[in-house]
């Protein structure tokens, strides 16, 4: 009781000294003293804020991401507890739902094979596939997609219907270029969805590129071996986009100890250091690491490479592969804390990252 007491006058003191002075620091003590307080849904409030008045804030983020990533855990916790005294389907579905949405696809994929297991619910099998779909989606593993696919069409047997389970399936093949069933898919979508303009002009799009379609099996080879969907748009970016990224690498490159900085996304490399034959030199070598830990990472099914060390007569070079692009940092010994934390956001590491292990 005395804690409680304590902690609720911390709680007035920060809020009053928000209240007095809104700056970020203030808002980031306050989140902290609802945190100490196990006061989680207060904290996620106190974040969004402070984000509003200061949205990039990375503390203010990282607060509210632990505190919905401990909210969700105790919910999770909830939901099972509740499964085992009545395993309604709503409840299993809830649980898929909140797994699926923190990106954690083998839990979500478990708790769809035990539902099924338990009840037999055809939605079961839907959700399975959905876990591998988004798998598929992350590490562009054929097999996923197949094992999807195939999940997909069990479901469709019992519930052909489903428009939900037709954009899923639909979405497989058009991110692969299997535009034939893709095409296919949207005749079905538009018998439950007649006149829809959306559909109707996906439609025709699709048509068109179904004139010479490849097959499945070479159109999901084709995505395992490059790493990249039809719909990836990273080589067409506009320069000016990547442009932006340039005085962080600059600022980084002025660092003691950095001999280069260096940001590739797609066909766009900026580099920071190293200049003329070096630069491209140093650039096209990431590119092709980056390319090839993440081909091999999808063959052997592990998931994402999310660091890439290299050491030598050189110095040092640590590769960061980002969700869209890949940053690395030459150094003459080991990058310093600060060295890495900086690396990091250029390569936009703190983005979600799935879970895929078994």
């Amino acid at each position: 009781m005395f804690d409680r007491f304590l902690s609720r006058g911390r709680v007035r003191s920060a809020a009053k000294l928000v209240a007095s002075e809104p700056s970020a620091e203030n808002y980031i003590l306050l989140a902290q003293t609802h945190a100490a307080a196990a006061q989680l849904r207060d904290v996620r409030k106190v974040c969004d804020e402070g984000l509003e008045l200061f949205p990039d804030t990375s503390e203010l983020l990282r607060i509210k991401a632990r505190a919905e990533t401990l909210m969700r855990e105790d919910r999770v916790r909830e939901l099972h507890d509740a499964i085992k005294a009545s395993p309604r389907p709503a409840l299993w579905r809830e649980l898929c739902e909140v797994e699926l949405s923190a990106g954690r696809l083998a839990r979500a994929e478990k708790a769809a094979t035990d539902w099924h297991g338990t009840t037999g619910d055809a939605e079961a099998v839907f959700f399975r596939a959905c876990s591998r779909a988004e798998r598929f989606f992350s590490d562009r593993r054929r097999d996923d997609a197949r094992m999807a696919l195939d999940l997909l069409e069990a479901y469709s047997h019992q519930e052909p219907a489903d428009e939900a389970a037709l954009r899923l399936t639909l979405s497989i093949y058009t991110r692969c270029g299997a535009w034939s069933e893709a095409r296919t898919v949207l005749a079905r979508l538009l018998e439950i969805l007649p006149g829809d303009p959306g559909l109707e002009a996906r439609f025709r799009t699709v048509a068109s590129l179904a004139t010479n379609p490849k097959s499945l099996d070479q159109a999901l080879r084709e995505v395992e071996r490059t790493g990249r969907f039809v719909d990836d748009e990273l080589e067409n970016e506009a320069p000016e986009a990547a442009q932006s990224l340039r005085p962080l690498l600059q600022e980084i490159a002025a660092e003691p100890g950095v001999q280069g900085a260096f940001y590739v996304r797609g066909g766009t490399a900026l580099v920071q250091g190293p200049r003329g034959a070096t630069a491209e030199r140093y650039a096209r070598g990431v590119r092709e690491m980056v390319t090839s830990g993440r081909a091999a990472a999808r063959r052997l099914g592990i998931g994402h490479p999310l660091d890439i060390q290299l050491e030598g007569s050189f110095g040092s070079i640590s590769i960061r592969p980002g969700s869209v692009g890949a940053a690395a940092l030459w150094t003459d010994e080991q990058p310093t804390p600060h060295n890495e934390t900086m690396l990091a956001a250029l390569a936009g590491c703190d983005s979600k990252h799935t879970e895929v292990e078994d």
